[in-house]
Parts: C-alpha cells; sequence; structure tokens
C-alpha cells in the first residue's frame, strides 16, 4: 500500500542502556485531521493519509485514537524514528505492549510498521486486520513469537512511494495466525526469524505500532502502547573488567581477565569482549553470541601480550548468507592475513604462522573488502602456541565474559566425516554392521519407522550397543510433500516412538524421503532436516567401483555421505570396505552425525535449511 512521503525524523538511541520510552502525561489531547508528523510525550507520531476523512487524537505516552472514512490509504502511528544507521542489535531489543478497542470495517490493519534501509524494507508484524488477511501471496514458511504463531511472507513493490522516495523495495510480513488486539510484540525477535530464513534486515528507521486503512471505514482507540528499546538481552557479557592490568604483562599463560581463557597453549577470546569500533559494528546472538561487522572499517579490537613472536590464529565465524565474507587480521596495526567465510554457517579458519611483534599488542578484526552483498559475523578467536599472556586492559579495553567458548577440544584440526544408511533395518543391515565392527567405524541409520519391528529388533540391539545413531527416514518412505500437516506429524511421531520403544534410542535428526521438501515439512517437523553427498548407490546400474569414486570424490572436511542399506543392497555392502579404508587414507575420523554437528561447534536446529556438511 502506498505510503506517501515520510520525512526523517533523527532520534539519538543510547546504545547498551535498556530504556522504556517515557510517558508524561500531557495537558490536554491534541487533534489531527490532516497529514502530519511529529513528537510527543517521547513518541514520535505520524498521521498519514492520500485522500478521504481522517481524525488521529493524541493521548498521553504511546496511546491514541483514530477514525477513518471515504478513504484510498491511510496511517495512524506512534512508536520511534531512528537515525537509520544502526542495526537492530546496536539499538537492542525493541517491543510494544499494547491494547486496542479495534473496530474495522473493510480492509484494515493493526500491527508493529517500520522501515529498514540498507537493504530497503518496508515490514509489517500484523495482529489483527480486517475484511482482508494480508499480504494474499504464499508464505515461506511460519515462526512462534510471544506465545502465537505467525505466517511470513516476503513481497515486492515496483516503484511505489518509500521513505527514499518512488522507487523498488521489499516488504517483509509477520501475519498472525490468530487475530488479537492486545499483547506484546518483540520486534527483535521477528527481525532475528526473518533473518534466519534469509530475509536480511539493515538499519532501522522506524518502528511504531500503527492503524492502517485501506478503501475503508473504521475505528480504533489504542488504550496501552508502551514501547520498550534497548539492552542486548544476550547476557553474559558484562564481566571481565577485573584483574586484566597485570596480566597482560607478565606473559606466560595466566589469561589477565575473564574475557579470554587458556587452554594449554591456546588461549581463546570472545569478539563481544573485544572494543567495538566503526559505524555499524554491534553485537548478534544469532548464529551465536557474537559480533556482527556490517561495512568496511567497522571492527573490534584488544591488546594482547605475546611472549614469542610467531603463532596460528583461527576466527570462527559466517556470512550473513550465500557470499564470501572477508575479515583482515591485522596486529600492532600491519595486516598479517585475511578469514574467508564463504556460507551462512559457522566455520573456522585459522591463518598458521603469523609472524608479528611480541609484548603487548593490539589485534583487530576489520572488514575492508565489504561490497554491501554481505555481513560477517564473528564469534571468537583463537591463538595457538606457547608465550601467549592474558589481555591487557590498560589502555581501557576490557574483555568480556567468556561465554561461547565454540569448538575448543582437540578435534578443531581433524578432518571429521559423517557416514550415514538410509532405509534400514534390513537383513543388509546386518552385513553393513560387520564390516563397520571390522574397522573400528561409527555411523548414523537413517530407519523407516514401518521396519522396526521384531523381525529387526536385535540389529537395532546391535547398532546401540556398538555405537551407531538411529535417525528417522520417516514411516511409510513416501514422498512427504504430497501429505497434509497432521500426515507429516504422525510419520515423524510413529518413527521417533517406534525407534524409542524399541531400543530407547531418541531421535535427533531426519532425512526427507527422495530428499523431497516443502514448507509444509519445514514447519511440521521439528528435526533437523540431513541430506548428505549423494552416491547413487540406489541405483543397481551404479557399480562397486563407482560407489567407491563417488564416496572419495565428495569427501571434505565435515561431510555428510548417503548410503542405502535397504535389503539386498549387495553393491554398497562390497564398497563399503574400500570407501572406508580410502577415507582413512585420506585422513578422515569417522563419527556420528551429532558427534560431527558437536566437534565442528555447529547449532544443527536451523530453520529451512537442510545439511550435508556440517561447515556450510
Amino acid at each position: 500500500m502506498k505510503k506517501g512521503g515520510i520525512k526523517a525524523l533523527v532520534m539519538a538511541v543510547l546504545m547498551g542502556v535498556s530504556l522504556l520510552v517515557p510517558s508524561v502525561k500531557v495537558q490536554a489531547a491534541t487533534t489531527l485531521y490532516e497529514n502530519k508528523t511529529g513528537t510527543q510525550d517521547g513518541y514520535d507520531y505520524e498521521l498519514w493519509k492520500d485522500s478521504g476523512n481522517t481524525s488521529m487524537t493524541l493521548n498521553e505516552g504511546g496511546n491514541f485514537s483514530c477514525q477513518w472514512s471515504n478513504i484510498n490509504n491511510c496511517l495512524f502511528r506512534k512508536g520511534k524514528k531512528f537515525s537509520g544507521n544502526q542495526s537492530y542489535q546496536q539499538i537492542g531489543n525493541i517491543s510494544f505492549d499494547y491494547g486496542c478497542d479495534y473496530r474495522p470495517n473493510g480492509n484494515s490493519y493493526l500491527c508493529v510498521y517500520g522501515w529498514t534501509t540498507s537493504p530497503l524494507v518496508e515490514y509489517y508484524i500484523v495482529d489483527s486486520w480486517g475484511s482482508w488477511r494480508p499480504p494474499g501471496s504464499s508464505p515461506k514458511g511460519q515462526i512462534t513469537v510471544d506465545g502465537g504463531t505467525y505466517d511470513v511472507y516476503e513481497t515486492t513493490r515496483y516503484n511505489q512511494p518509500s521513505i527514499q522516495g518512488n522507487t523498488t523495495f521489499q516488504q517483509y510480513w509477520s501475519v498472525r495466525t490468530s487475530k488479537r488486539t492486545s499483547g506484546t510484540i518483540t520486534v527483535s525477535e521477528h527481525f532475528k526469524a526473518w533473518e534466519r530464513m534469509g530475509m536480511r534486515v539493515g538499519s532501522i528507521y522506524e518502528a511504531a505500532l500503527n492503524v492502517e486503512g485501506y478503501q475503508s471505514s473504521g475505528s480504533a482507540n489504542v488504550y496501552k502502547n508502551v514501547m520498550t528499546i534497548g539492552g542486548s538481552g544476550q547476557g553474559g557479557n558484562q564481566g571481565g573488567n577485573q584483574g586484566g592490568n597485570q596480566g597482560g604483562n607478565q606473559g606466560g599463560n595466566q589469561g589477565g581477565n575473564t574475557g579470554s581463557q587458556t587452554s594449554g597453549n591456546d588461549t581463546i577470546v570472545q569478539c563481544e569482549a573485544m572494543t567495538k569500533g566503526g559505524q555499524y559494528t554491534g553485537n548478534v546472538n544469532s548464529p551465536f553470541g557474537g559480533v556482527a561487522l556490517y561495512g568496511n572499517n567497522d571492527k573490534v579490537s584488544y591488546t594482547q601480550y605475546f611472549a614469542n613472536g610467531t603463532h596460528d590464529f583461527t576466527l570462527r565465524g559466517c556470512s550473513n548468507n550465500d557470499q564470501m565474507a572477508r575479515v583482515d587480521l591485522k596486529i600492532g596495526g600491519q595486516t598479517k592475513g585475511t578469514f574467508y567465510y564463504g556460507g551462512s554457517y559457522p566455520a573456522e579458519y585459522t591463518i598458521k604462522n603469523v609472524s608479528h611483534g611480541t609484548g603487548n599488542q593490539t589485534i583487530e578484526l576489520v572488514v575492508t573488502a565489504d561490497d554491501g552483498q554481505w555481513d560477517a559475523y564473528i564469534d571468537y578467536l583463537k591463538i595457538e602456541g606457547a608465550g601467549v599472556g592474558g589481555n591487557s586492559a590498560g589502555n581501557g579495553e576490557t574483555a568480556g565474559n567468556a561465554g561461547n567458548q565454540g569448538n575448543q577440544g582437540n578435534t578443531a584440526n581433524q578432518k571429521l566425516i559423517a557416514l550415514t544408511f538410509d532405509d534400514g533395518p534390513t537383513s543388509t543391515t546386518s552385513e553393513v554392521l560387520d564390516i563397520l565392527e571390522k574397522y573400528d567405524v561409527k555411523a548414523t541409520f537413517f530407519l523407516i519407522g514401518q521396519n522396526v519391528n521384531s523381525n529387526t529388533l536385535s540389529i537395532m540391539q546391535r547398532q546401540i550397543r556398538n555405537g551407531h545413531e538411529l535417525a528417522s527416514h520417516s514411516y511409510t518412505h513416501q514422498d512427504m510433500t504430497n501429505m497434509s500437516a497432521q500426515s507429516i506429524r504422525n510419520e515423524m511421531e510413529w518413527t521417533s516412538s517406534a525407534i524409542k520403544n524399541s531400543v530407547g534410542a531418541t531421535v535427533k535428526f531426519f532425512r526427507p524421503p527422495y530428499i523431497s521438501v516443502n514448507n509444509t515439512m519445514y514447519q511440521n517437523i521439528d528435526y533437523p532436516f540431513i541430506q548428505g553427498a549423494l552416491i547413487n548407490d540406489w541405483e543397481n546400474s551404479t557399480s562397486v567401483q563407482q560407489r567407491v569414486n563417488n564416496a572419495l570424490g565428495a569427501a571434505k572436511d565435515g561431510q555428510i555421505i548417503l548410503l542405502h542399506d535397504f535389503q539386498g543392497n549387495s553393491q554398497t555392502v562390497q564398497a563399503l570396505p574400500q570407501i572406508i579404508e580410502g577415507l582413512k587414507n585420506q585422513g578422515y575420523t569417522f563419527v556420528t552425525v551429532s558427534e560431527l554437528f558437536e566437534k565442528k561447534g555447529v547449532n544443527p536446529n536451523v530453520e529451512y535449511k537442510i545439511w550435508s556438511n556440517a561447515n556450510n
């Protein structure tokens, strides 16, 4: 819908401080009849229309009432207009506690409304509506926020009015599946959910409680509208301002403040504990608790003591999308190398044998090659090797809580791979287990629920006894994209219950039959979706040697290999020893799917994602 010429109103927001928008009782209510913006009682307000009869009465705090008739499009709102150069992570949590006597006659929305820039997005979080439920397109998925379920949509407006003039821009929507006219809308949680679904949220220009009418009439009395701004909501980043000044100059492995952790000869420093610099740098809590570097010259820095001048540096991070993100490592003002992240899921990148000065050195992690297509999210920096001392806080750079340690064990540099088998349990599964036992290899078996019975119980008991993992491959192995939501839930419940009741194993992962997925499946299945490298071993025409070559050719660190143990698949049984020996010769360690994600420090519970490799 058209929003007309909204004039920018800049409001400074105190970063890192939780702020309740003040409510000061006004002397008398003010009623507006024509387009107007302003500030009253600490809230920014706006009445906008393109035609028709409107009135908006500004009551105390965020409260207001409005009426409209014979209009084409109109909006009434109270909230905040920001500077347009801060992310929601920098601003902090944004929420509205509201109540409204809402009486639309025709097409209308009761919602939180606003704009972002870079990218330019008009967004709606709709709690109630009139005769038509917006936006009329197919949803990307569903999310649960504030105890309610919302359908998520993304639409495009072509050459339409915006805060940047007539142009083309995206609209983001969260539309509640059932109407309500009071409650809490935690705006930041919608932003996080949208970004997990690939809908990038830029710098925040506006957030306001809004009543909108379109070619309709109606009235609304917003009797409660309390907007809360501020605070990261992450916790755990407060400490660490003590003890830093002594440890930095003493060397050794003492770890001068609580922002770093020394383990053996390694030191790990959380990025959110470092000093932030640049125009846009801010904390994030998804996909990990860390820092986002949004543009060129955004950085974090701190002071590190070195007893000697050569170390390996490992940075855990990711891109905010599928584009390649780059973060430069600077020590003492000199660029020592670049960390690269080729996807939106966390991975470690190591720069080895870095030469640098000794004593106290300033370490910087800085973006200098951003082309506007990606943001870098960074978790922690690990420095490997002897002679790393505590972090100096003497220059005012204090560290915070050690927080999320990620992947710190001795598996960090291992090449890990997960063998998985579909369609059992069958008698062929027993032949597979013989080979795995011979080579002391652990694997994950994705079971068909209807194959779980008294005839296969001993096979499953052996799988559990030998340390293998059991997962779900549906109950009937039908294409679930053709099923209703209830049928999908039944398939999952029946399979997990069959496995649990038979051998006591809890299902943690799901592989869709035929690797066929849709939104209904994502919305009704709570397990992470697993694919894997396809070896084509379900095809009888794929020879034993082709199966071996396909598996070895697909191998990479973090990879999941998809094989089959269905009844009579003897060629995979014949290929398996060569596959295992070949992978061992390449230096791979075999793990279950659960172990793969755990050792890589990756949370697989990502919405609308199917995994083939734990690193991306």
